[in-house]
């Protein structure tokens, strides 16, 4: 799903761009459609075999993120004085067929629809502070997906996660709610219980960034997973820790050319960005199919990107056709 980070990095490309003038539009620094940190536990639904034929569940999601240090090697270091808050509501629905493919496999997807508001603030350097805030739609996000269930405690998937640059985009504004690129990233969950008090999931993805065309930048390809690793304290409630972590592994390109500095020189890691993020985490069911959780994330050693820390709200709700 969309995430915030995508919209903060955006916001400080053209906050770059208004400090030190349009040569340095080539710092879109990393903008991602990854959604680090929103898939947390159980991320696959377990038991697949007893679940019934056109299951939907709603999910609400609710996210808010904050930072005050922006790492970049196109300035050399990090930003000072640099500041950013993101709240985004994202319902979200997701459907389990009861399409059986061959191997086994059940189809499923889902759907996502953000909606933003982010504001950014950043020095000058003559005194004086840029500061923009937008609010709107965002880039919606869908999948097609397969999953697998290998009995009552582990459970697969495969597919492929398309965002479409639906939000608010202005390449002179500090502040969108849109990265203004498609993004295709095959995807793959998995959830695994070892035990009946232990529970292990993972979503990894890997990222195919398109080009934004009003500024000809193409941000590299970004190998991704969020993690989960929580222990059932009482029959309904699960205590645990979560993250992720963000890797990108291939250069930007501005024009068909390596991304340069401030100075003009060729930025001599391709403003890569990475991040590693751990925190808390709680998870309740409730009803048959109902589950509510709450996340908090602290970022480290992130480079080319904002390093802050997220909090995480969900709340699923079934519904059977």
């Amino acid at each position: 799903m969309e995430n915030r980070i995508s919209f903060i990095k955006l916001a400080l490309a053209g906050a770059v761009a208004v400090c030190f003038s349009h040569s340095a539009l080539a710092t879109e620094t990393g903008v991602d459609n990854v959604g680090a940190g929103s898939d947390g536990m159980f991320v696959a639904p377990l038991d697949l075999a007893s679940l019934p034929d056109n299951l939907f569940v709603f999910d609400l999601y609710y996210n808010h993120y904050s930072a005050t240090k922006f790492n970049s090697a196109i300035l050399g270091g990090d930003i000072p004085d640099f500041k950013v808050n993101s709240n985004s509501i994202i319902p979200r629905v997701d459907y389990l067929s009861g399409i059986t493919l061959p191997g086994g496999g059940r189809l499923a997807g889902y759907l996502a629809v953000p909606f933003t508001k982010v504001t950014v603030s950043f020095p000058d350097f003559v005194g004086g502070v840029n500061k923009d805030s937008r609010d709107g739609l965002g880039d919606i996000q869908f999948a097609p997906i397969i999953l697998w269930g290998f009995g009552k405690n582990l459970t697969v998937g495969t597919g492929l996660e398309v965002t479409v640059p639906t939000g608010k985009y202005d390449a002179t504004r500090l502040a969108n709610t849109s990265n203004n690129f498609y993004t295709y990233k095959p995807v793959f969950p998995i959830t695994w219980q070892p035990n009946d008090n232990v529970e292990v999931s993972t979503k990894l993805s890997y990222s195919f960034n398109q080009k934004n065309k009003d500024t000809d930048y193409r941000s590299g390809q970004i190998f991704h997973f969020d993690y989960s690793l929580t222990y059932k304290v009482a029959d309904n409630l699960h205590l645990g820790v979560n993250g992720y972590y963000f890797k990108q592994t291939t250069d930007d390109k501005q024009y068909g050319e390596a991304v340069t500095d401030v100075m003009g020189m060729p930025v001599s890691n391709g403003n890569r960005g990475q991040a590693f993020a751990i925190g808390p985490a709680v998870h309740l069911t409730f009803l048959k199919y109902a589950s509510a959780e709450l996340r908090w994330e602290k970022e480290f050693d992130a480079r080319n990107r904002p390093e802050g820390q997220t909090v995480w709200a969900k709340v699923s709700l079934p519904y059977l056709f």
